[in-house]
């Protein structure tokens, strides 16, 4: 062999290592930015609520809806931001508190680990129709806006509210009962009378205020009274309040006065308080949580100390269910019993004993898809999570229901095993209309199988109620539609119901 060609070969390998070496510290490089756009993503996006994993939206939503709305909410520096926006940013002095680089990075971090589409949901189609009710349905208005049902089995009532603010109230077999012109949209009442029983009501009622999303304080909370003729009398007790979803009146010190819970829902402003009673209707505002999404609250005593617990629900971007453990005194301290990611879109939950340990369990429903990422989620449905003891709490069981915004344990057929009957607001109408509203028979453990009603299409179900409203032994359903003249909803002219009334006939 030649020296040239000797030459030749050394020259060969080292232009041979010498780009090896280039192309290792480049993947390097490229590994590099992957983990740093994790580690951004990471930093970023989980100091006011749950990591969200990629995999939870597809690349279109988080690109174009997602991110580009948690930018503004970081002060990244986007170059499609509106010139109104930017002014905004710059009159309110918001500085940019991520740099254009690591914006960039945490952007392509979830645009490139993020699907091309989410997976569909792991159930089959429901196809069965269910004979246990007989659906009557009560027609009101042209755009039904139903926005609060109520079931009163001892009157043999039914309260229907919705955005008009008129609380109208039926009798069992759908006659008006009355017509009442409420303070406002009612999105709630308390009651405190007994409602197994015939008589007068007493109770709070929640006003949201203007419905839709908005930082303007235009809620308030009324007690009321309700007679024999379904006169409603009110008088108010809280106002400029952040749209209030709901109020739960309990004695919370044991000082032997009512005190009140608010759900302040809000907006981007809100909170979850405690109202104390001091006496000569005067009350004390205690935040208990300065965060907005609270949405329904109940009263237990989780720890059996004699003092009132509260569990509280919140669906603004820190999902979870929360405890805040009554230590008296009027001191509390939370403990989080779950914590979900803030695409969830939790709706609603109920405390109940669902494999008939004697410990009370939490029945959970996601499916608001109102917000930046409106699309079809395979994670929505009705949740089973079972009380190990120890205030932890584990997935049992999963439903997939796309919309998911309301689900009651009851035991319709009155077989010894608890039904499952939800609503969504946000169903698959094109391919799984008959989600809309779901009735889970109960089997043996948490085998269920699933039933629909034929008229599931003809509302969108955003309230539901469960009770005997006609004194035969079963529990009835009714099912709330809310429609707006805005494209969601019936075409002008159509008549569609208000309310549906599933009236049990398994007795």
């Amino acid at each position: 062999m030649t020296a040239r060609k000797v030459g030749a070969i050394i020259m060969d390998a080292s232009i041979i290592k010498f780009f090896l070496v280039i192309a290792i510290v480049v993947i390097a490089g490229c590994m590099q930015k992957v983990k740093s756009g994790k580690q951004l993503a990471k930093t970023y996006c989980s100091n006011c609520h749950l990591f969200p994993e990629p995999s939870l939206l597809d690349k279109i939503t988080w690109k174009n809806n997602v991110l580009p709305a948690m930018g503004k909410l970081l002060g990244a520096q986007q170059l499609d931001l509106h010139p109104f926006e930017e002014s905004d940013r710059i009159i309110s002095h918001q500085e940019f508190s991520i740099s254009a680089e690591d914006w960039k990075q945490l952007v392509k971090y979830y645009t490139d680990e993020a699907p091309a589409k989410l997976p569909p949901q792991s159930r089959s189609p429901i196809t069965n129709l269910t004979d246990w009710f007989i659906v009557e349905k009560k027609s009101i208005r042209e755009f039904p806006t139903t926005t609060f049902l109520k079931i009163d089995p001892g009157n043999k009532w039914i309260y229907a509210a919705g955005r008009d603010s008129v609380l109208e109230i039926f009798d069992h077999r759908l006659n008006k009962v009355s017509n009442n012109f409420s303070s406002g949209i009612l999105s709630d009442m308390f009651f405190t009378s007994d409602l197994k029983n015939p008589g007068d009501r007493k109770g709070v009622c929640t006003n949201i205020g203007i419905m839709d999303p908005n930082d303007l304080k235009t809620g308030s909370v009324s007690v009321f009274t309700i007679g024999s003729n379904g006169k409603l009398l009110a008088k108010n007790l809280f106002d400029t309040l952040a749209r209030p979803v709901q109020t739960i009146s309990s004695d919370l010190n044991a000082d032997n006065v009512a005190d009140y819970l608010l759900c302040n829902f809000g907006n981007k402003d809100g909170n979850f308080s405690w109202m104390q009673n001091i006496g000569n209707e005067q009350y004390i505002q205690k935040i208990l949580e300065p965060l907005p999404g609270s949405i329904r609250a109940y009263v237990e005593d989780m720890d059996h100390d004699g003092l009132q617990d509260i569990i509280v629900l919140f669906s603004q971007a820190n999902e979870g269910i929360r405890l805040y453990l009554n230590k008296g005194g009027g001191k509390f301290s939370r403990i989080e019993l779950l914590r979900f990611p803030p695409v969830y879109g939790s709706t609603y939950f109920e405390m109940v004993d669902l494999n008939s340990d004697g410990n009370k369990d939490i029945l959970y429903t996601c499916g608001d898809n109102a917000d930046y990422s409106n699309i079809l989620k395979n994670y929505h449905g009705i949740y089973f999570f079972l009380n190990m003891g120890g205030y932890r709490f584990e997935k049992a069981y999963f439903f997939p229901m796309h919309g998911a915004f309301k689900a009651m344990a009851r035991d319709f057929n009155k077989d010894g095993k608890l039904d499952i009957a939800a609503i969504s607001f946000f169903p698959d109408r094109k391919n799984q209309p008959q989600e809309a509203f779901v009735l889970l028979e109960g089997r043996e453990g948490f085998e269920f199988l699933p039933h629909t009603i034929k008229e599931h299409s003809e509302g969108h179900w955003l309230t539901m109620d469960a009770a005997d409203v006609d004194a035969d032994g079963d529990d009835d359903i009714v099912i709330g539609n809310l429609v707006l003249p805005n494209g969601i909803g019936n075409k002008k002219g159509e008549r569609i119901p208000t309310f549906l009334l599933l009236r049990n006939n398994k007795n």
